[in-house]
């Protein structure tokens, strides 16, 4: 789809479910292995939704936030809260702790809808928790709700099949400008930030050609989780703008992946290139080829990505984007390890520490700038400086290394900042950092990304301890483990006297990087973990 044809007030989701329901009502719009729903279901039960989420006093424009796994209500969820106007904020499954709370309080939600299976994790920060005073819970019997609203009278809490069976609302209209949704990311330095999207952006987002598309009828199958951009707007949205069918499949499964495409019929997916490198490792088996998948769009490229398609018979495509600009390039006829070229309706270049362009061929800041507006993210939640610096001389600054050939073609060369990029998420370095000096024996920390044998990074963590204190790997692994997502807790530890520091007291780390992993502790190796290739509650085998 050419997103420059689209006139910019038909670029909402309330546009393309009207459209859907003249066409395809009767269609399945979302499933997974325990339902599905039609078009014509997800429309009614998100204009009950939108109704719920109005009954319970959220205002339009006010932030309703999402914990819930990769399933049918997931969708009808995200669907009801957009039709009403209201914003959406999807939460990593893998957050807890501080982390949960610093996402919940920031967002200034008063309305959060959950499964089951993570209300312990709220009711373990519920005296932390500023603004929410709202529930609705997936998953849990009448009776076991009752103890909950007696343990916490604070909360309002309603069951999902309560939520579901509201009065249904009729729809808002949808400007360009309205906020869609507040998605967290963690693409600096700083802690996370909460990027304002609006619907014109999150439509655009969900168009690229590189992400692959579904054909009207078809099933695409959708294993990244809806708190991702790429989950939620190239999984879902982008099957239903084309009138497709998504297929969430629940959790990842490298050695059940093609069974999967097969059993649901699906012709296209999307990956993260862990995701892609965990599968090739699986034994060769006629699974591979008895499939009806088409293409698979995979972020970042595999190195061995002529081999990949050749194997499994399929196209691979890609592209280059992120939560603030969208996917602006699109690599559907690939060039060795191109991220393709501009999108039409963006407008991308190369430039200097002083925001001039490059030529061809020389390495410098990707920056972007779309040619309607509201079609890139408009700033950070609560956060104007970084807005500011990030929004720059009228180019949205991405913070990453690329340049471009003499064809107009893309390559991504490496970030900018200290972020570190692991199993499919952006991790702040110093988000990671605060976890670890919150034992009470570390005095000092550093967090760098080291390479890792499955494509992207592994986190390594530099660590000096209080005078007079003792504390193993084993012992800080286990409390961060109680307090970090999954994906955040570093692999390698190593222990060391001081940090090594520039004159001016800056930590050194790239001296940290380039000294490698040899000597650390090995989390992997010593505590026998498998690690899983993408966030969320998944599974690697």
């Amino acid at each position: 789809m050419n997103i420059a044809t689209i006139p910019l007030e038909k670029r909402n989701l309330l546009s393309v479910m009207e459209s859907a329901i003249r066409e395809r009502s009767e269609q399945t719009a979302v499933a997974d292995p325990h339902g599905s729903l039609s078009y014509e279901e997800l429309w009614n039960g998100g204009l009950a939704i939108s109704g719920s989420v109005e009954a319970l006093g959220v205002q339009r424009q006010a932030t309703v936030l999402v914990l819930l796994d990769n399933h049918v209500d997931n969708a009808l969820a995200w669907l009801g809260i957009l039709i009403g106007g209201r914003v959406e904020v999807s939460i990593n499954t893998a957050y807890r702790g501080r982390m949960l709370a610093y996402i919940i309080n920031d967002s200034q939600s008063e309305l959060i809808v959950l499964d089951a299976g993570y209300l312990p994790r709220l009711k373990d920060i519920s005296e932390e928790l500023q603004t929410l005073k709202k529930m609705v819970v997936r998953g849990m019997s009448e009776s076991d709700l009752a103890d909950v609203r007696r343990d916490h009278p604070k909360w309002d809490i309603l069951s999902f099949d309560e939520f579901i069976a509201g009065t249904a609302a009729s729809p808002s209209v949808l400007n360009p400008w309205d906020l869609a949704s507040v998605t967290y990311t963690s693409g600096t330095t700083g802690r996370s930030k909460g990027v304002l999207c609006p619907h014109a952006h999150a439509f655009g987002h969900s168009t690229g050609d590189g992400l692959g598309f579904t054909h009207p009828g078809e099933t695409r199958m959708v294993v990244l989780p809806q708190f991702h951009a790429a989950g939620r707007w190239g999984g879902v949205y982008n099957s239903l703008i084309h009138g497709a069918t998504a297929h969430l499949t629940g959790s990842f499964s490298a050695s059940q992946f093609w069974h999967q495409a097969k059993e649901v019929d699906a012709r296209t997916s999307e990956l993260v290139g862990s995701m892609a490198q965990f599968i090739w490792t699986q034994p060769q088996s006629p699974a591979d080829r008895d499939h009806a998948m088409r293409e698979i769009c995979i972020l970042p490229l595999p190195k061995n990505m002529d081999e990949w398609s050749e194997r499994f018979g399929v196209r691979i495509l890609s592209s280059y984007g992120s939560t603030e600009a969208g996917s602006i390039t699109n690599a559907v006829e690939l060039k060795e390890s191109s991220v393709g070229r501009v999108r039409d309706g963006y407008d991308v270049r190369i430039f200097d520490d002083h925001d001039r362009e490059l030529p061809d061929g020389d390495v410098g800041e990707a920056v972007v700038r779309a040619d309607l507006p509201w079609t890139t993210s408009v700033g950070y939640l609560g956060q104007p400086e970084a807005t500011a610096e990030s929004w720059r001389n009228g180019w949205f600054h991405t913070g990453d290394a690329l340049y471009r050939d003499a064809e107009g073609n893309f390559y991504f060369v490496d970030r900018l900042d200290d972020a570190i990029r692991r199993r499919g998420e952006n991790v702040s370095s110093m988000e990671v950092e605060m976890h670890v000096l919150a034992h009470p024996a570390v005095l000092e920390c550093a967090a760098v990304a080291v390479p890792s044998e499955f494509i992207e990074d592994e986190i390594k963590i530099v660590v000096v301890v209080e005078p007079g204190m003792t504390l193993s790997a084993n012992e800080l692994i286990a409390f961060l483990e109680e307090e970090m997502p999954a994906f955040m807790v570093p692999r390698y530890v190593q222990f060391q006297t001081e940090l090594p520091r520039t004159a001016t007291e800056k930590v050194r780390k790239n001296e940290i990087r380039s000294a490698g992993t040899e000597g650390c502790w090995d989390r992997s190796a010593n505590a026998q973990i498998k690690e899983t290739p993408d966030p969320g509650n998944n599974d690697s085998q």
